[in-house]
């Protein structure tokens, strides 16, 4: 899921309060008051329903959708063959902000319940931007498929790539509620182009019920108050500009010696990722880190890291030979955890005619490296020059040998 960045609390709540579809809940519940009698199934009356719609200058599929919601954040309460208030009526204008807010939550709760509109919540917040109508049921279909619990199979898709008739009720009902704003695509003046995305407050709680669900769902900014290995492990999901902008919350957080502190233990703890992003966010720490950095040339798992962090940063660090060797194991190792194979060849020896990286590679089978034989195994596999791929394939057995 890509980061996104939240609304304050205030503007959520604001948002919750304003809220059409919930608003007109509380209207409905009110003008229905006290010994409302209902059918079988806790609906108004067909009567009923049609009272309330001229007297509210709703429709009735508002009206329904409005008792509906009325009842699932009980401000309505059905008891037997009639209706009254519930012990939420009233909290929508009174309530502490987490009340509001929990309110609406249980009205989203309804709405998706409705219409069966997880798939097409998973699908704006999978798309992080707006998406053009003739375009969304696509992009639902792909989310129902993709759903831990899906929803209901689609129906077929619309001709001439139209929106789906059997979205169409729901996209409304999110409308109304405030889970989704629509707007125009600026290329397309017709009705093609009208597009839907996920309003703040939608934003907001469709991430919720997915981290519920165990998705992976960051947050920018969201590691700003936790330790070092929170940031650093985010960072992989962001482009450079959020990146940055998650390393600058984080180190406003605390001062130069504490973050430099922060980012060596997380190093000394962490995977071959993890401590190449520690030394990389170093470098905004700078001069004042060069201490900390210095203490870290005492641990063999971080030394190399900062004899070459120290030396780019005007300071004497001795690097011999088998640390150059256990840094570039490192280094591909963490390269390996978020690029493909042959990317990550292409990466490590850029700079090296093919014969030296032979002569390079054919020695790696010493480093006292966890990772050395699978990097080594990824190079015979996939490296382009013969010669460096059979170093690698010897070196790669060596390794293996050797435990």
């Amino acid at each position: 899921m890509p980061p996104v960045r939240l609304a304050s609390r205030e503007e959520l709540t604001a948002a919750a309060r304003v809220a059409p579809l919930l608003r007109a809940a509380q209207n409905l519940a009110g003008w229905a008051g006290k010994d409302r009698a209902v059918t079988g199934s806790g609906d108004l009356t067909t009567t009923d329903a049609a009272e309330a719609a001229g007297t509210l200058d709703l429709s009735l599929d508002e009206i329904h959708a409005a008792w509906a919601i009325a009842i699932g954040t009980a401000m309505v309460a059905v008891e037997a063959d009639q209706a009254g208030p519930g012990e939420r009526f009233g909290v929508l204008g009174e309530a502490r902000p987490d009340d509001a807010l929990d309110l609406w939550l249980a009205a989203l709760e309804t709405v998706l319940g409705l219409e069966n509109l997880d798939g097409l919540t998973t699908a704006l917040y999978t798309a992080g931007r707006p998406v053009r109508l003739d375009a969304l049921f696509e992009a639902y279909a792909a989310a129902v498929g993709a759903m831990t619990e899906p929803a209901s199979a689609a129906s077929p898709e619309a001709p001439d790539g139209a929106l789906s008739p059997r979205l169409e009720p729901g996209l409304e009902l999110l409308a109304d509620l405030g889970v989704v704003e629509l707007g125009a695509d600026s290329d397309d003046a017709d009705e093609a182009g009208l597009t839907v995305t996920l309003s703040p407050i939608g934003l907001w709680a469709v991430r919720d019920r997915l981290q519920q669900r165990g998705w992976r769902v960051p947050v920018l900014g969201g590691s700003a108050d936790g330790g070092a290995a929170g940031v650093l492990a985010v960072l992989a999901d962001y482009d450079a500009e959020d990146g940055e902008a998650e390393i600058a919350a984080w180190l406003a957080r605390r001062n130069a010696e504490q973050a430099a502190e922060e980012l060596t233990e997380a190093a000394s703890q962490g995977s071959p990722g993890l401590r190449g992003a520690a030394f990389a966010v170093m470098d905004r720490v700078g001069a004042a880190a060069v201490p900390t950095v210095r203490r870290a040339l005492a641990n063999p798992v971080l030394r190399p890291h900062a004899a070459v962090w120290l030396r780019e940063h005007g300071e004497e660090a001795g690097l011999s030979r088998e640390d150059s060797a256990w840094l570039l194991v490192d280094l591909g190792a963490g390269l390996l955890e978020e690029a493909a194979p042959e990317d990550v060849v292409a990466e490590l020896l850029p700079d090296l005619p093919p014969h030296a990286q032979a002569e390079l590679v054919a020695g790696l089978w010493r480093v006292e490296h966890p990772a050395v034989t699978e990097l080594l195994t990824t190079l015979s596999d996939h490296h382009p020059e013969p010669d460096v791929a059979k170093a690698a394939r010897k070196a790669a057995f060596k390794a293996r040998s050797r435990l």
